[in-house]
C-alpha cells in the first residue's frame, strides 16, 4: 500500500540538492515521522532534500487491518518509493523498524540504497521484551485503557505516539517480529552501513547490534555511552553529529 511520505526540499539552492542523494527516514514501531523533524531540518540546512515516511498504523498512515510482517512493511515502502519522485538510490536513516526495513532492502533491493544508517538495530529482540510488549497489549489496564481515557493526551512525544499508534500495528509488530534474528542470519548487504546503538538499549541490546555490524562487510559502529533506545533524543547533538560525519564520508568516496 502507498505510505503517507512527507516531502521537505533543500533549505539551499537547487545546484546543491541535485548533487546529493536524496534522504529517506524511517521511524520505529509506535513513533511516526515526526520524530525525525530535528534530523531533517538539519540535513535540509546541508542541501538534501528529506523524505519521511510513516509507516502503516502510524502517524497519518491508515491501518487496513491485514497480517503485516516484514516483507509487508517492505513491500509498502518500496511502492511509496517507486510512486515518488526520489532519486534513486537514496540515503536511508532507520530507527529500530525502520533501520530493519532499511537494512533489508538495501539486500533485497541494492538499486535502491546507497548508504544506511541503522540506529537502534534490533539483531535479536530479547523474549522478556517481546511478553511484556504482548501483555501490555492485551492487560485490562494496558494499551486500550490508556486510549479509551485520553490519559495519553499531554504526554510526552514517545509515549504519547505509541498509544496514539493503531491496536492493529502494535499487535502485528508482537506477533511477527519476535523471532527475527540478524546475528544468525547476517544480511548480505554491499553498501556501506552505519550501525549505531545505545549502551543500555532493553529492546534492541548493543551486543546484538555489534555482532551485526561485525558480520556486513562494509560497516561502521557507534555506541552511545548511556544511551537508550531512542539515543537520537537524549544525545541529539552526537546522533546528529554520526549523521553528518557519514554523509561527509559519503560524499567525499570514503
Amino acid at each position: 500500500m502507498l505510505l503517507t511520505l512527507h516531502k521537505f526540499e533543500a533549505a539551499v539552492g537547487p545546484e546543491i540538492s541535485a548533487k546529493n542523494s536524496d534522504v529517506i527516514f524511517i521511524h520505529g514501531t509506535g513513533s511516526s515521522a515526526e520524530m525525525w523533524q530535528p534530523q531533517v531540518d538539519l540535513l535540509s540546512a546541508q542541501g538534501y532534500r528529506c523524505f519521511v515516511i510513516d509507516l502503516r498504523g502510524h502517524g497519518q498512515t491508515p491501518e487496513p487491518g491485514e497480517h503485516t510482517d516484514l516483507a509487508v512493511h517492505n513491500a509498502d515502502v518500496v511502492e511509496t518509493i517507486e510512486n515518488s519522485p526520489i532519486k534513486l538510490p537514496a540515503i536511508f536513516v532507520g530507527h529500530s523498524l525502520g533501520a530493519i526495513i532499511s537494512v533489508t532492502l538495501a539486500e533485497q533491493r541494492p538499486e535502491m540504497v546507497a548508504l544506511v544508517f541503522a540506529a537502534g538495530f534490533p539483531g535479536r529482540v530479547l523474549k522478556p521484551v517481546t511478553l511484556f510488549f504482548k501483555l501490555f497489549m492485551a492487560h485490562a489496564l494496558g494499551y486500550q485503557a490508556i486510549k479509551d481515557r485520553n490519559m495519553h493526551r499531554d504526554w510526552a512525544f514517545r509515549p504519547r505516539t505509541l498509544i496514539q499508534t493503531d491496536k492493529h500495528s502494535l499487535e502485528q509488530i508482537a506477533a511477527n517480529f519476535g523471532d527475527l534474528d540478524f546475528v544468525t542470519n547476517a544480511p548480505k548487504v554491499r553498501c556501506m552501513v552505519h550501525v549505531a546503538a545505545g549502551r543500555f538499549d532493553p529492546v534492541a541490546p548493543s551486543y546484538y547490534a555489534k555482532q551485526v555490524y561485525k558480520a556486513l562487510p562494509r560497516a561502521t559502529f557507534k555506541m552511545f555511552e548511556w544511551g537508550g533506545h531512542n539515543f537520537m533524543d537524549t544525545h541529539p547533538k552526537a546522533f546528529n553529529k554520526w549523521l553528518i560525519d557519514g554523509l561527509a564520508a559519503f560524499e567525499a568516496g570514503a
